[in-house]
Order: structure tokens, then C-alpha cells, then sequence
């Protein structure tokens, strides 16, 4: 390196936020995801050894990702490349690949290429990664927030190894903010002293939503905005708040979409109002779409609820409707109105078995005739072949009811339908033993 570029590269470190600042530069000074890096661990002993495999680092923002990638290149001696999906596509990859295919040093030290937010490459961008996996020519790390299940495809994750990475507790938080107080000069470049309660670090800690990231920012930034008086800069709960507002770790296309609104919806299908009214307010509170959450409602109140309180699902369309008319904040209400009394209505997911197993039958015997019987004789023609024959009139006979097969003559009598006891259901579980007995 230059001294131009060594003075670039310093002026640079110098200007960027506190968490690129306080990026770990070796494995024993990195903090957290002791599951994966604690003695003993799998991901330590890979590094240990000096044994890299592809691998995907899988986990929220701020815990740790891309530090880890680049600390992985240094321990074991290899070339790093990183590259963002987002700004990168094919030719990038081509070019990184030329390069080590036509530098002789390159070729002599295994290049690891970083590729950051690799769930946003599309299919055909990460085909282009399994020859260069497969050949050696590569070992790629990728980083993504979103499930790999859902966004790597299926080829590139044969080839990998995944580590999943946790959001950092408060313990770790705190760890990491420590170091900072302790040396705010080296770190912060002030000479100024920093009071922070512990009451007011715990709300720091606690609004980072495991983002070590965005404490460190928060920090800085409080620290920044705080009026120095007489050589000293005290954080206030009130500055702290204010940062944090709105500012909280939730994203409507990562995990922590999905992951909310399934805790909400097994909530409610578990009967605990409190914890789906937290879930509510915590979506609501972060921006997720009011009637994405309504449309959840709608689905809660058919599959779970069904037929055990037919009145769920009339209050759960009703509740969209409301949403879409009122919007935030005011729907907050309705919706709240809603997820209490789904939750707390009696469950039955009947119908919702029915039709999966209606579905399975269709697939597995889809050449199926229907009965003559059930079919309406419209011409003369339809008589020669005896079309409509032997239909009898439910409503000719005392009690509106004839039992009759009516499946395909292969099919015969099913039992899709196995009612249960909860609610209203009760009573259709009780006219349906009586009309059909033991099919």
C-alpha cells in the first residue's frame, strides 16, 4: 500500500461511523455468537485449522457478519473480495474471477469472495457461483437477513455450509459499550468525559433490538447532539428515546416480517390475547402494512376458528373492511378488537383439514366421472344415455334429507370432514353423525 492510499484509508476510518470504527480485527476480539465461535465450536475449529468451506453467515443486521468474514480472510491467510448483491451482478463475479484465474499470486493464496445480501441476487446471478465453488476458484461467504431456504437457491446450499448468527443479548451489548466508555478517546476521538446512567445505557441496550450496529451509531450520535458543559457530556434518557424512536429492528421483506406475524398468528391460535396484542403493536408500531395484518385476520378466523365460531370469520372481513377505510392510527382499534376475540373464540381447524385432504385426493385420482345422477339432463340426448337418472329431491322427503352416494363411482364415500366438539361445531358434529352415521 501507497502512503497516498494509506492516508486515503486512514481518512476514511477516521470519518466513518463508530460501528465501522469498532469493527473486530482479530477472532479474540470479536464479541458474541458464542454458539457457533466458542471453543469448541465447529466455525472456530474451521478457522482453527485453516479449513474454509463456502459457507452462508444467516442472522439479523449488527450481529456480526461481515466483521467475522473479514476477520476469517486474515486468520487464515487468504485474498478477500467483497461485494454487495445489491450494486453487483455477473460481470463483477467474471471479473473477479479473471483475475484470479490470470494473477499468478492470486492463484498461489485462496481468494475468499464476501458477498453481502446475497438473497438479492436472482437465480441465474447465483448459478454463476456454483462452478466457481465447485472448481476451487472461489470460497464465497455470503451474508443475508432473509431465510436461505426461502431466497438461496437449492444447488448453491448443497454447496455450503450455514451458520446462523443471533441477535446480541444485552449482555453482549453492554460489552461492546463498555468498551467504548472506557476509552472514548481512542474511540470517539473526544476529550470530553461521557455520564451515561445505567438505567439509560439499559434503554439503549434494550431499544438496539440486538443490533450491535445500531447501538454504537445511537451512541455517537447522542454523544454528538449532547451540549458539552464544563468538559463533560451527559446522556439523557430523553435523547436516547428520541433516537431510538421509530427507528426499531424490523423490516416487511426480512425475517423479522415473516417472524412477527407468525408469533402473532400462533398466538391467537394458542388462545393468549396479551401475547397477540404485543405482536400487534409491535408490528403496527414498526410500519408493517395494516392490511397485510387484516388479511392475516381473515385467514386466522377460517383455518384456526372455522366452523367453531362461524362468527369469527364475518368480524375478521369486517375488520379489513374497517382498516382500509380508516387507516393508521385509528385502526389500530379494530384490529386490536379483532385479535382479541379470535383469540380468545373457540378453535377448529376441520374445514381447513378437509379441503387439504379433498386437495390430495383430486391430485392422486384426478380421472374422475361424475355420477350420472348429479348430472342435469339438458337435451334428448342426455336421456339415451341415462344422464340425471336416479336423482332423488332432497326436498320431496319429510326431513329435506335422502342419503345417497354421490362420488365418483371410484372414489365412493370419503371422510374428508371429521368434526370436532368445539363451539358450533358442535352442534353441525351432532347433525352430521345423524344424517350419515358410519360412512
Amino acid at each position: 500500500m501507497t502512503l497516498f492510499e494509506h492516508n486515503i484509508l486512514k481518512q476514511i476510518n477516521s470519518t466513518a461511523p463508530l460501528s465501522s470504527r469498532m469493527r473486530p480485527n482479530s477472532l479474540d476480539s470479536f464479541i458474541g455468537q458464542e454458539h457457533i465461535l466458542g471453543e469448541g465450536k465447529i466455525l472456530r475449529n474451521l478457522i482453527k485449522n485453516k479449513t474454509i468451506p463456502s459457507m452462508i453467515f444467516w442472522g439479523p443486521p449488527g450481529t456480526g457478519k461481515t466483521s467475522l468474514a473479514k476477520i476469517i480472510a486474515e486468520e487464515v491467510n487468504m485474498n478477500f473480495t467483497a461485494l454487495s448483491a445489491v450494486s453487483s451482478g455477473i460481470t463483477d463475479i467474471r471479473k473477479i474471477t479473471d483475475d484470479i484465474l490470470s494473477n499468478t499470486n492470486l492463484n498461489k493464496v485462496k481468494t475468499i469472495l464476501f458477498l453481502d445480501e446475497i438473497h438479492r441476487f436472482s437465480k441465474s446471478q447465483q448459478d454463476s457461483l456454483l462452478p466457481l465453488i465447485e472448481n476451487g476458484i472461489i470460497i464465497l461467504i455470503g451474508a443475508t437477513t432473509e431465510h436461505p431456504g426461502f431466497s438461496i437457491i437449492n444447488p448453491l446450499i448443497s454447496r455450503v455450509k450455514i451458520f446462523k448468527f443471533n441477535t446480541h443479548d444485552e449482555k453482549t451489548l453492554n460489552t461492546i459499550l463498555q468498551k467504548v466508555l472506557i476509552n472514548t478517546q481512542e474511540f470517539l476521538k473526544i476529550d470530553e468525559k461521557i455520564n451515561i446512567d445505567n438505567d439509560v445505557l439499559d434503554i439503549l441496550i434494550t431499544g438496539s433490538s440486538g443490533d450491535a450496529r445500531k447501538a454504537l451509531d445511537t451512541f455517537e450520535l447522542a454523544v454528538n447532539s449532547t451540549i458539552n458543559i464544563n468538559g463533560e457530556k451527559t446522556l439523557t434518557e430523553s435523547i436516547i428515546r428520541e433516537l431510538l424512536e421509530n427507528n426499531a429492528l424490523y423490516d416487511r421483506k426480512n425475517d423479522n416480517h415473516y417472524n412477527t406475524i407468525s408469533a402473532f398468528i400462533k398466538s391467537i391460535r394458542g388462545s393468549d390475547p396479551n401475547a397477540a396484542i404485543y405482536y400487534l403493536a409491535r408490528m403496527l408500531k414498526n410500519g408493517e402494512d395494516p392490511l397485510f395484518i387484516g388479511r392475516r385476520l381473515v385467514i386466522s378466523a377460517s383455518e384456526d376458528i372455522g366452523l367453531a365460531n362461524p362468527n369469527a370469520m364475518v368480524l375478521a372481513n369486517s375488520t379489513f373492511d374497517t382498516v382500509y377505510k380508516l387507516g393508521m392510527p385509528e385502526c389500530r382499534i379494530p384490529l386490536a378488537n379483532a385479535t382479541i376475540y379470535l383469540a380468545l373464540s373457540e378453535k377448529s381447524n376441520s374445514s381447513y383439514k378437509a379441503i387439504n385432504h379433498a386437495f390430495k385426493e383430486v391430485s392422486d385420482n384426478p380421472i374422475t366421472e361424475i355420477p350420472n345422477h348429479l348430472i342435469n339432463a339438458e337435451t334428448s340426448v342426455d336421456s339415451e344415455f341415462h344422464i340425471g337418472e336416479g336423482y332423488t329431491y332432497d326436498h320431496d322427503s319429510k326431513d329435506g334429507f335422502i342419503k345417497k352416494n354421490n362420488f365418483p363411482n371410484n372414489i365412493k364415500n370419503k371422510s374428508f370432514y371429521i368434526p370436532k366438539e368445539n363451539g358450533v361445531e358442535k352442534t353441525l358434529k351432532e347433525r352430521f353423525e345423524k344424517l350419515w352415521g358410519d360412512l
